[in-house]
């Protein structure tokens, strides 16, 4: 009895975060849409989008603070754009990792558009 008891008490917070990190995943969806981001993707913990004029990732934590966990990269700023693995490597210092070769592929070449 008590082990059903406990197997509840874990099942019912395993559902309640599950039910609150999806909320955070599409509040962090529509703060890029609301930017006009393209080619938004979803990987390795944080969305990655090209927004304007600035490549900015936004990882996912349990409480969600745009600002804390944003990082952006100015376009006009890359000298060098080369791929490695499943991560693109901008200047040589700034990585942005994919977890499928086709998101990093895509994701590449609209930079890469960008870009020039």
């Amino acid at each position: 009895m008590i082990f059903l008891i406990l197997f509840g008490i874990v099942a019912i917070i395993v559902i309640v975060l599950n039910i609150h990190d999806s909320s955070n995943l599409d509040e962090i969806k529509e703060y890029f849409e609301k930017k006009n981001c393209q080619n938004i993707v979803y990987s390795n913990g944080a969305f990655k989008g090209i927004c304007n004029n600035e490549i900015m990732q936004i990882n996912n934590s349990f409480t969600v603070d745009l600002e804390k966990n944003k990082t952006t990269f100015n376009i006009d700023k890359i000298k060098e754009l080369s791929k490695k693995d499943l991560t693109i490597l901008v200047n040589k210092n700034y990585k942005i990792k994919f977890k499928t070769k086709e998101n990093m592929e895509n994701f590449y070449k609209k930079l890469e558009e960008k870009k020039n």
